[in-house]
């Protein structure tokens, strides 16, 4: 044999062993690394385009607007965001987008959560299942962010190319012309060069537009070829989601015949053999609008398989955040109105100091400042929002009913609308009054119309909550105005946070406790920071003054006309 030869063949057999050592390396640090890192707390929203996350939510709350659903404001208030990057360790941009989309819909019975916990406790007792599943999402799809999926579920986002009879003719015409070769074969020879050229002329014309779409239709193509390895995992051919599968695969597999050979549109086009011919035949273009087509009446599937493979993604890492908790429950629904919960935590806390109890009313929480309310509501509301959206509660019981979250809590002046705090505030508490008349809500205020003088923000405050009282909502609602306790003792439950006082500082237990608070400590504060001693006294002065010839008596004159317009509408009644 000839040295060359020889050294060719040595050559390419050790770049075949190369590639296989480095393909099963490769394998086996993906293992270890998903194992090592499940049931671990993920970095966080670093790395996250939230933008490209956020894009199936969008669709569905566009084409879904029947669905009962966390509202932005709601959202931006609980930092749903971090809550989101708290959990997110699916494997997918299916599976993220999924996620996302889920902490945002709000079903209206457990169904839902009952099929996804099936799922769930099945990974739980088949880890090894669960890590060979999570592989073939990372090897197989893993993540490709703006990946133009929601575009192709969408009917609006699938556009053919015009014409496409057009393509065809052309893709025949280089045929034509080499049986005229037989006839006349100069004339066959110009008529082949002219199709190609003109074929040529075309591929360029259109293939920026085809290349718009090449990254959807790789990243599909990637989905399918998931899906049937999934389907080859005889551990999980007994679970319903894997019928699904089966049969949304069997309908859409003939996609794949169809899509574009995208060798044309990455690279030099001049080549090789094959992508001369390819540009000859127009096959990319033909291939293109045949698959568009395909998807555009299998639509519906499409749209079944991308969640069938994202409730998958999505209840690996539900089961992920479970056990990165210190502690988690199931919750249990019933159809009253009370929230009662055990060792309740605010799951971005590292660490939390936890509560337990029964709120069985529409209630105030007050407090010194820093002393936990707004932590303490903020956990309220996010527990109640996981455990409608993925069956999981940061608590060691939680009981609840399916309802609509709605919050107002965190405001800021709207520069772009022209809108100054109060008036955000006021928006943001209209709609909650809205919503109240629609549907089964459980709202959560923090500060009420923090935006105006006290007198009036009293007065409103009082009356806004007087009214959500008569509504199908549990309300509650945090406040440094302890004249609310007063007016509200008839339509309110009260409870408190409370700090001690030592020689050292102030100290909060941040612990939930009965009844109103009695103590107030901004003024301590300002002492514990070295405040000028005059300013200290003159403000323990003033805010006894007011105490005495304002709060008390204007809190007086509230309760006792909310009394008097209460009795005169049941009267009415």
């Amino acid at each position: 044999m000839h040295p060359f030869i020889l050294f060719g063949i040595i050559a390419i057999a050790a770049a075949t062993i190369s590639t296989i050592i480095n393909s099963i390396t490769s394998r086996r640090r993906q293992l270890e690394n998903l194992k090592s890192s499940f049931g671990k707390s993920p970095e966080g929203e670093a790395g996250l385009q939230l933008e490209s996350i956020a894009r199936y939510a969008q669709y569905i709350q566009k084409y879904s607007p029947s669905q009962q659903r966390v509202d932005q404001i709601t959202w931006n208030d609980l930092d749903m965001d971090k809550v989101f990057a708290r959990i997110n360790t699916c494997q997918t941009s299916v599976g993220e987008e999924y996620l996302y989309n889920n902490l945002h819909h709000l079903p209206l019975n457990g169904e839902t959560l009952t099929k996804r916990e099936n799922l769930i406790q099945f990974f739980a007792s088949n880890p090894d299942t669960r890590l060979k599943v999570q592989h073939l999402l990372v090897s197989r799809v893993g993540k490709e962010d703006y990946n133009g999926l929601t575009a192709l579920m969408s009917a609006t986002g699938i556009i053919g190319l015009k014409h496409k009879h057009i393509f065809t003719i052309l893709a025949l015409l280089p045929l034509l012309m080499s049986a005229v070769t037989i006839i006349n074969l100069p004339i066959g020879i110009i008529g082949v060069i002219l199709s190609f050229a003109i074929n040529m002329i075309v591929h360029y014309r259109m293939k920026n537009r085809v290349e718009i779409e090449i990254p959807s239709i790789k990243y599909l193509t990637s989905i399918l070829k998931c899906c049937k390895s999934l389907l080859k995992i005889k551990e999980m051919n007994h679970l319903p989601i894997m019928g699904e599968i089966s049969r949304l695969h069997k309908m859409l597999k003939s996609i794949q015949r169809k899509i574009p050979t995208m060798s044309s549109m990455a690279g030099d086009i001049l080549g090789s053999s094959f992508e001369y011919i390819n540009i000859l035949f127009l096959n990319d273009i033909r291939h293109y609008n045949k698959f568009m087509g395909i998807i555009k009446e299998r639509s519906e599937e499409f749209r079944a398989l991308y969640q069938a493979l994202g409730e998958i993604d999505l209840s690996i890492a539900v089961l992920g955040f479970r056990l990165s908790l210190d502690a988690y429950s199931l919750p249990e629904f019933y159809n009253e109105q009370p929230l009662i919960f055990e060792e309740i935590a605010h799951p971005l806390i590292p660490n939390p100091v936890t509560n337990t109890g029964t709120i069985k009313n529409d209630s105030l929480l007050t407090g010194s400042n820093a002393s936990g309310k707004s932590t303490f509501i903020r956990a309220l509301a996010i527990n109640s929002i996981l455990a409608q959206t993925i069956n999981t509660c940061a608590a060691k019981s939680f009981r609840t009913r399916f309802s609509l979250i709605l919050t107002s809590m965190v405001v800021r002046d709207d520069i772009s609308a022209g809108d100054s705090y109060f008036i955000v505030e006021i928006k943001s508490l209209k709609r909650v009054l809205d919503m109240v008349k629609k549907y089964p809500c459980t709202c959560f205020i923090d500060e009420i119309l923090r935006g105006t003088n006290t007198i009036e923000r009293i007065a409103a405050s009082a009356s806004v909550l007087a009214y959500l009282h008569k509504q199908d909502a549990l309300c509650i609602a945090a406040s440094h105005d302890i004249e609310l306790t007063y007016i509200l003792k008839n339509q309110y439950d009260n409870y408190h946070f409370r700090e001690q006082v030592t020689g050292d500082g102030i100290v909060f237990d941040y612990k939930l406790k009965d009844g109103p608070s009695t103590t107030r400590n901004a003024i301590k504060l300002l002492s514990f920071m070295d405040f000028p001693e005059d300013i200290i006294s003159q403000a323990e002065e003033l805010a006894e003054e007011y105490a005495v010839y304002s709060g008390d008596r204007f809190s007086h004159f509230c309760q006792k006309r909310l009394s008097r317009k209460g009795q005169g509408n049941e009267s009415d009644n």
